[in-house]
């Protein structure tokens, strides 16, 4: 095991496990407007740490699907929510809850539990040089089987992610610029049309809790790369990635993901308050796509996406071009630099 490490959060994925859960029977109704959520409650109910369950309240409330009720919870929103907050216990409200959560964590099949987890954390470096990935380490890190790590390497070279060359081992990186800039195309291409077909499930209230997040970024004049990767996020993952097609959401993730999962990496110490960066602009540009959904116009929020998107390209290439190196705590424990 390697404690303290990024990549060993056994936390963040827990955590990952009760926010969806919560936020897919918030999003149909099963958890309704009013109820308050607790910490305790919700750890105890699962038979989890209270870490993980303050960290997926806390993402549900970026979400803006809860509300902070200070020293009783957290409430669950909606633009018809009742007069009077109530309590019910979870596992009267969900009893299938807990079995869904501890199942996907003793079970944690590789598609769902490893496959993720390593499909991120190679994409996160991809622009930053050309790495060997060791397979035995990587086994031994999730601890899984080699089988089920070379079942992983060759989903991810389906992608083009990673390489298994001529010498027999696995490879992945450098991301070349043309490579970004077919990225980029195919995003300008699919993502108008994704957000088309996500626009009718989208929540008011949701959009409502971006333009806030977009309204208060705007203002405060500031930003760093974990601040550009949570707004990227809530719009082109969040949003877009609602979409009906799931295939079409797929290219789109692949062609998102070493951008998003970089950023804050790549921007690390460079003062992008001052230089020409354009992130106010891609801000502002955000803001727009937001408002034209919220008014009911979502040809024009596609328009708008496309034109954001090309305008993207320009502000990403010269950094993801000329990244600095990376932090030694940001490499996964299976992947080692090659020259």
């Amino acid at each position: 095991m390697h404690e303290g490490n990024d990549f060993e959060s056994s936390s963040a994925s827990m955590s990952e496990r009760i926010y969806a859960a919560l936020r897919e029977r918030i999003m149909e109704g099963a958890l309704t407007p009013g109820l308050i959520l607790r910490e305790g409650e919700l750890a105890e109910t699962i038979g989890v740490g209270r870490t993980p369950a303050r960290m997926a309240l806390r993402r549900l409330q970026s979400d803006a699907l809860v509300i902070k009720r200070e020293g009783r919870g957290f409430c669950v929103a909606g633009e018809d929510s009742p007069g009077q907050e109530f309590r019910r216990p979870l596992r009267d409200l969900l009893p299938d809850l807990v079995g869904e959560i501890v199942a996907g964590a003793a079970i944690r099949p590789w598609r769902r539990g490893v496959y993720p987890t390593v499909e991120r954390q190679i994409a996160s470096c991809l622009v930053f040089g050309r790495f060997q990935i060791n397979q035995t380490a990587l086994a031994d890190a999730f601890g899984v089987s080699r089988t089920i790590a070379h079942e992983v390497l060759v989903n991810l070279e389906r992608i083009g992610f990673v390489r298994h060359e001529d010498n027999g081992r696995w490879y992945a990186g450098r991301l070349q610029p043309r490579e970004l800039e077919e990225m980029y195309e195919l995003r300008w291409l699919l993502e108008p049309v994704a957000l088309r077909q996500a626009a009718p499930g989208l929540r008011p209230l949701q959009l409502v809790g971006l333009r806030s997040h977009l309204v208060k970024a705007i203002e405060a004049g500031e930003w760093n790369g974990e601040d550009l990767n949570d707004i990227e996020t809530a719009l082109h993952v969040d949003t877009v990635l609602r979409c009906t097609n799931r295939r079409m959401g797929n290219v789109l993730r692949y062609c998102q993901l070493p951008v998003i999962v970089s950023y804050a990496t790549v921007l690390r110490g460079r003062d992008v308050r001052r230089s020409p960066t354009g992130i106010p602009e891609t801000l502002a540009e955000h803001l727009e796509v937001v408002e034209l959904l919220l008014a009911g116009r979502v040809d024009a929020a596609a328009q708008a996406l496309e034109a954001h998107i090309r305008h993207g390209l320009e502000f990403t290439l010269p950094h993801f071009a000329d990244p600095p190196a990376l932090p030694a705590d940001k490499l996964p424990p299976y992947m080692i630099e090659a020259d």
